[in-house]
C-alpha cells in the first residue's frame, strides 16, 4: 500500500535557530551606532531572521498543495504572488498582511545584501555619529519603498531596521512573533495542522517547546 508524502521543511529550521539563539541571547544587548549594531548581535540576528521566514514559506507551500486538494481547488499551482497577498486572498480575516510584507522586506534586505553609504563622524561621547545613510542605486523593490520610513530607516507598521548591518534580537523576536500568529492564524482556520509546526528541540542544554523561544528574547530586550 503506498502513500502520499508532502515534504516541507518548516520545523528542519527549528533546531538551528535554538542553536543560534542560545549564542544570541548570551550577547550584551546593544543599540544602533551610526546604523550597526556592535559585536556579534548582527550576525546571529540577520542568520535567524532568515531561516524563520524561510520556514514559514515551506509552510505556505504546504497550505497551498492541501487547497489544490480540496474539490474546488483543481490543480493549484503555488502561488505566484507574496506570501501575505496569497493569505489574504485564502482569507478575508487575515489582519497580518502589511506587517508579514515587512517581515519579507527585511528577509529581502538581507537576502539581497542591500549595500548602504552611511556618512559618520566620531564622538568623544557617543562613539560615532550617523550623519547621511543612502542605500545604493539597484537596491529595494515596490514593496521595499512601501514599507520603509526613510527618516528612522525602520519598517513604517513594526519598526523593523531595514539596514541590515543594524538588525539585532529586537528584529528577530518581532519577526518569531509574527511567523508564530500567522501560522496559529492558519490552524484556527484549518488550513494547517498545528502538529505540523510543533516543536520540541534542546535549548541551553535542555528540551525545549520551539515556541516558548518568543517569551525568552522578549525577556532579552
Amino acid at each position: 500500500m503506498s502513500n502520499t508524502l508532502i515534504t516541507v521543511t518548516g520545523s528542519s529550521y527549528f533546531q538551528p535557530i535554538l542553536d543560534l539563539s542560545e549564542h544570541l541571547v548570551k550577547r550584551e544587548r546593544r543599540k544602533v551606532v551610526a546604523g550597526r549594531i556592535g559585536g556579534l548581535e548582527n550576525g546571529y540576528a540577520i542568520s535567524i531572521v532568515l531561516l524563520l521566514v524561510v520556514a514559514l514559506e515551506s509552510y505556505i507551500g504546504r497550505v497551498s498543495y492541501l487547497q489544490g486538494k480540496l474539490p474546488t481547488g483543481g490543480k493549484q499551482k503555488p502561488p505566484r504572488v507574496s506570501v501575505p497577498d496569497y493569505l489574504a486572498s485564502l482569507r478575508k480575516s487575515f489582519r497580518l498582511q502589511k506587517s508579514l510584507t515587512e517581515a519579507f522586506v527585511l528577509r529581502d534586505c538581507i537576502a539581497h545584501g542591500h549595500v548602504w553609504e552611511l556618512e559618520v563622524s566620531d564622538h568623544a561621547a557617543h562613539g560615532q555619529i550617523l550623519h547621511r545613510a543612502t542605500l545604493l542605486p539597484g537596491y529595494g523593490d515596490y514593496k521595499y519603498k512601501v514599507a520603509l520610513n526613510p527618516r528612522t530607516r525602520r519598517s513604517s507598521i513594526g519598526g523593523l531596521n531595514l539596514v541590515p548591518s543594524a538588525v539585532g534580537t529586537r528584529e528577530v523576536e518581532k519577526v518569531l512573533s509574527l511567523v508564530w500568529r500567522t501560522l496559529e492564524f492558519l490552524a484556527k482556520r484549518k488550513l494547517i495542522e498545528r502538529a505540523a509546526f510543533s516543536y520540541r528541540g534542546r535549548f541551553q542544554g535542555k528540551l525545549f517547546d520551539f515556541w516558548q523561544l518568543r517569551g525568552v528574547l522578549k525577556n532579552a530586550l
